[in-house]
């Protein structure tokens, strides 16, 4: 697995345990999500990596 495909996972694992907890109110549950969704964004996104230069 390539760092893209574990980006990808952990966002919708991110979105998943949100959902869960914002439907029965744990805040467990909510804090995981924004690991993971932090996770996701360090992984896979762009704005960590310098831009190019032509």
């Amino acid at each position: 697995m390539n760092k893209k495909q574990i980006s990808t996972i952990a966002l919708a694992l991110g979105l998943i345990f949100l959902v869960i907890g914002l439907s029965t109110d744990n805040t467990i549950y909510s804090w995981i999500s924004i690991g993971f969704i932090l996770a996701s964004l360090i992984l896979g996104g762009r704005w960590m990596r310098p831009p190019r230069r032509k």
